[in-house]
């Protein structure tokens, strides 16, 4: 980071240092809000004006002065603000604080270099210095959207294996976008409906169960990316190819509802708590300047977790196709 000397002659002459946004919420109390200020601009001499005081003299009072921020902070939609990181200090002046050749008065990201002065949701605070995009809301329905199949395998003596969907009913997907070309994302959270009764018919037994309370959390924030083109990014879409998987932790239960020999599977719930697991690498895009988020899964092989539940149940479910789809 540039280090700027300035004589007090000069520093006098400026504005004061306005303190750059937290872009993990909530502004500091030295930032302009555009608000009116009874205290005199620093450097200035502050002008007066006459009032009339109830016992018939008059008084100078100072005259309030206003500054603004040409690089004010963005306040998001849950409150927090965007902008550069706590403890950057730098005013809308033509230093250029972080040295990336944009002067503080113009640059979008005053603290952290930012050459290309990339923007992806438009909301005047640079990607390196944007809070993540966050999106939550299924958006759309299956078969088309949400619903990702897998293979379930069950075995305890005897092994049976049986197709199961997946229906995504909400989540948390978050995006970090660079400045240079690549996007990282973090599947923090997802939700899956329980599914309908699910068969297990072989010779010797026949199982019935569902997997309820299903989840998925994210093990690894942002560490799972994908490359973009600028001008893709200029456009408001990028895509790319994840370049690993995404690990995560299930949660949920496995519910024998019904059993053929009580001996081989007992019926009852038997908890999955916190499985390691992952999401194979698919394809992600991120489209409408940060209004939606997809990832589409092709995968027949990769295991997406594995455990022995409490009653003797080896569970493993293998492969993932479909596409996620939230929005904000």
């Amino acid at each position: 980071m540039q280090t700027r000397l300035l004589t007090p002659f000069l520093a006098g002459l400026l504005l004061a240092p306005i303190a750059c946004g937290d872009d993990k919420g909530g502004s500091t109390g030295s930032e302009s809000d555009g608000s009116t200020s009874s205290s005199p601009t620093t450097g200035q001499t502050p002008t007066t004006s006459t009032t009339a005081d109830p016992s018939g003299t008059t008084t100078d009072e100072p005259t309030p002065t206003t500054t603004t921020d040409p690089n004010p902070t963005t306040s998001t939609s849950d409150g927090s603000s965007t902008g550069d990181p706590v403890g950057c200090q730098a005013p809308a002046d033509g230093a250029d604080e972080d040295a990336d050749g944009v002067a503080n008065m113009a640059d979008n990201c005053r603290c952290d270099a930012n050459p290309n002065q990339l923007d992806f949701d438009g909301n005047a605070v640079g990607n390196v210095c944007d809070v993540p995009l966050k999106f939550t809301i299924a958006d759309g329905v299956p078969p088309d959207f949400n619903k990702l199949d897998t293979t379930a395998e069950a075995e305890k003596t005897l092994k049976c294996n049986f197709p199961v969907s997946l229906i995504i009913v909400n989540g948390d997907v978050q995006v970090t976008l660079d400045d240079v070309g690549t996007a990282k994302v973090y599947a923090a959270k997802l939700n899956f409906a329980d599914t309908p009764e699910l068969t297990c018919d072989l010779t010797l037994l026949k199982v019935k169960l569902k997997i309820q309370q299903f989840y998925a959390d994210g093990q690894d924030a942002f560490a799972a990316g994908f490359p973009f083109t600028i001008p893709d990014h200029d456009s408001g879409t990028i895509t790319g190819q994840m370049d690993i998987p995404q690990n995560i932790l299930i949660s949920g239960i496995l519910n024998v509802t019904e059993s053929s020999n009580p001996d081989l599977a007992m019926p009852g719930e038997n908890p999955l708590e916190m499985v390691p697991g992952a999401f194979p690498a698919g394809l992600a895009s991120v489209v409408n300047k940060g209004e939606q988020v997809s990832m589409v899964f092709d995968d027949s092989d990769s295991i997406v977790f594995m455990q022995t539940t409490m009653s003797g149940i080896n569970i493993k479910l293998t492969g993932l196709k479909g596409t996620l789809r939230l929005k904000k």
